[in-house]
């Protein structure tokens, strides 16, 4: 286009085909399980149109939008889902930035199927027929100043989202494990980053973050939620140069309590340091890690809403140690290959 503007447009067709199937050939206790096909087909066909600008006056704009017709077994929908990216810049020490952006997360196709698995003799994991695609929408509004300091306002709404959230049958002795879309999840609040130096062996970077948690399901069996809840959290990353080849880090980050759907998620820490040391002419490397050295970092969980009652204690199981030793070959370069993407087809 002329006077500086950029146009882009294109198309694209996807169409999937997954068979899936689950089959019991010897049961032992008191479940009846039933063996079970199904045959999905997913067709998403998306236009896409896109117009940028550079002004003189330091400010760059690009907008863009995606229509999409979405359809699966009898679901279909036509959506839009607009981007937007606005950066002001008079001078390098300041800098203004504004976004939206939107995205979709889409369900395993596994979790769509009407299955039952059975985890043990009270634990079931259902499958969710007709479980939707998410779509998120986040608003960012930034300033940078000199290039380092970064002081953020953000916005997230996610319609339909959906989670695995743990329901104990009121009918029998069973908890049930079952992906649900939401009415939407929600979040919104601020941060800041602020990286700093202490002489010239010490860099360090200090992450603020406040904000709103909203969360609503009306339809999550026969106790609809619509919870909210204020939430924290803090990461100090520090690095220390002792010489140009031997470096030490430790980084800690600490969350308070939050929540997601029915659960209570308790308060979270986690500290991790490191130390890597490069010899012999750098030929040779050594790196010793420690990953959640507290054994903090997985948080205990539990359910205590509407009768509900249930406690998950996953955190004995974090803590790591690794080491590694290296010896470089004169001019190898490790050879880059792009996996293919069949996360959606996983158990």
């Amino acid at each position: 286009m002329s006077k500086g503007w950029s146009l882009g447009y294109g198309a694209s067709y996807r169409l999937v085909n997954d068979r899936d199937f689950q089959t019991y050939s010897k049961v032992t206790g008191n479940i009846n399980p039933s063996n079970t096909y199904s045959n999905l087909q997913e067709q998403t066909t998306d236009f896409y149109a896109s117009l940028s600008k550079n002004f003189a006056a330091g400010l760059s704009m690009t907008l863009s939008a995606t229509a999409e017709h979405y359809s699966i077994r009898d679901y279909q929908k036509w959506a839009i889902y607009p981007q937007v990216s606005l950066t002001y810049s008079k001078t390098p020490k300041h800098t203004f930035q504004l976004s939206l952006t939107t995205d979709k997360t889409y369900p395993s196709y596994w979790e769509m199927q009407s299955t039952v698995s059975y985890l043990n003799g009270y634990s079931e994991l259902w499958g969710t027929p007709g479980l939707k695609p998410s779509a998120f929408y986040n608003l960012n509004g930034s300033y940078i100043l000199k290039r380092k300091y970064i002081f953020n306002l953000f916005f997230m709404h996610a319609l339909d989202f959906f989670a695995q959230t743990p329901y104990q049958s009121t009918e029998r002795l069973a908890l049930i494990y079952k992906n649900t879309n939401w009415n939407y999840m929600q979040s919104w609040g601020a941060n800041a980053i602020v990286p700093f130096n202490v002489g010239s062996r010490l860099n360090s970077r200090l992450t603020l973050t406040g904000m709103q948690v909203r969360q609503r399901c009306d339809d999550f069996f026969d106790i609809p939620f619509n919870r909210n809840k204020w939430a924290f959290n803090a990461a100090l990353d520090n690095t220390f140069k002792v010489t140009r080849n031997l470096a030490f880090e430790l980084m800690g980050f600490v969350q308070t309590p939050t929540i997601q759907g029915t659960f209570n998620i308790e308060l979270i820490f986690n500290l991790n340091a490191g130390m890597k040391w490069n010899f012999g002419n750098e030929k040779f490397s050594l790196s010793v890690r420690g990953n959640d050295i507290s054994n903090t970092g997985m948080p205990q969980a539990n359910v205590r809403f509407k009768g509900q009652y249930v406690d998950m204690n996953s955190g004995f199981y974090s803590r790591t140690f690794s080491m590694d030793f290296m010896y470089r070959f004169g001019g190898y370069k490790r050879k880059e290959i792009k996996k293919v993407d069949a996360s959606r087809f996983g158990y």
